[in-house]
């Protein structure tokens, strides 16, 4: 069964619901803004990567979108790849990278986001082209049922306007609400998104070190806001400029071993909208205004990757270059804080740090 049309005509659901119920192996290729392949085997959908293309990796673009690995870690992988014919998806597991299972849940997520991404297409082409028996070339094989994707699809289109409408734009930050989720209530992701936002990043870089789709990451923020786990800090002027009085003084305890940490709010009151811009040396002198300003976002930079490895480790870092080491903080933010002269100090009888300038 060859099949080839307009997405005008037919759109992906149609398209895949069609595929499955005839039991149909092969590589469905959509050709619009962005192109994508479904690969089948007998009606159920085995993987989203066709590896006999030269196109980019749809799951190292997934990777690099949601932070799953740090600057060195992709480099490594890189190196192996040029010098190994491993597959991707054998190198993160030989790698240690990834579990086995870990690496299943990141390609079925992978397919859903595509498959949702997919179904919103109104304008290109698709072709099915069939094969007898199983596709090749296929590495990690993932068995989803076609229908379970499609209404997990559908459900997610159909939130995505409650989404937007309760997390209205990335530079909104988040503060601890009066509740405490238990640790062991939160799946992995749950306890590594729930640490970024109470590290104080904003909804942008949240989403950019997530290591979950987009909308998983927004949808469990926004389940927490409704819950009162978290509350959308009101005194985010959300235009990426730096509030007056910034960010409300709470104590970040959702670990009930961790000590209330006195830079933590400090941290908190400095953030506001200027946590997800970078910092950058000026290539021109600036006045006493803007250098203030660089200054600042700087200094939240190394807090927030603090704060957030002391979330995780129930203690501050011992150095900022562990800090780097763990991908947590930038190595060209490490240089600028070494080229000003700044000093980190840490006082772990005191449960405190100081970045001296």
């Amino acid at each position: 069964m060859a099949l080839e049309g307009k997405l005008s005509d037919f759109n992906l659901a149609e398209i895949l619901q069609l595929i499955s119920s005839q039991q149909k192996s092969g590589f469905l290729n959509l050709e619009a803004t962005r192109d994508m392949v479904f690969i089948f085997d007998k009606g159920v959908l085995i993987s989203v990567r066709d590896r006999r293309r030269r196109a980019r990796d749809p799951l190292e673009s997934f990777l690099l979108a949601y932070g799953f690995f740090t600057e060195d870690q992709w480099k490594h992988v890189e190196f192996i790849a040029r010098n190994s014919n491993l597959d991707l998806t054998e190198i993160l597991v030989s790698e240690d990278l990834l579990s086995e299972k870990e690496l299943k849940r990141v390609l079925r997520s992978l397919a859903q986001e595509m498959a949702t991404k997919g179904m919103k297409l109104r304008r290109g082409r698709y072709h099915f082209n069939p094969t007898k028996g199983v596709p090749p070339g296929v590495r990690s094989r993932v068995d989803m049922d076609v229908q379970g994707l499609l209404m997990e699809s559908a459900r997610r289109l159909d939130e995505e306007q409650l989404l937007r409408e309760a997390l209205p734009h990335p530079g909104i930050t988040f503060v601890q609400g009066d509740k405490v989720i238990p640790e062991q209530a939160l799946s992995p992701t749950g306890r590594h998104v729930m640490g970024l936002a109470l590290a104080g990043l904003p909804l942008g870089r949240i989403i950019r070190q997530g290591r979950a789709e987009s909308f998983v990451v927004r949808d469990l923020l926004k389940t927490w806001c409704e819950e009162g786990f978290l509350f959308i800090d009101s005194s985010d002027s959300g235009g990426g400029e730096a509030s007056d009085e910034g960010p409300t003084r709470r104590v970040l305890n959702i670990n009930p071993n961790l000590r209330r940490a006195p830079l933590v709010l400090l941290f908190l009151l400095m953030l506001g909208g200027l946590g997800w811009l970078r910092w950058s040396m000026p290539t021109a002198p600036l006045d006493g205004r803007a250098q203030a300003l660089r200054v600042a976002q700087l200094r939240n930079e190394v807090t927030s990757a603090a704060t957030l490895y002391r979330y995780r480790k129930g203690a501050w870092p011992e150095s900022l270059e562990l800090l780097v080491r763990q991908g947590s903080l930038d190595e060209g933010t490490l240089q600028t804080v070494q080229t000003l002269g700044w000093q980190y100090k840490l006082d772990s009888k005191r449960d405190r740090y100081d970045l001296d300038s």
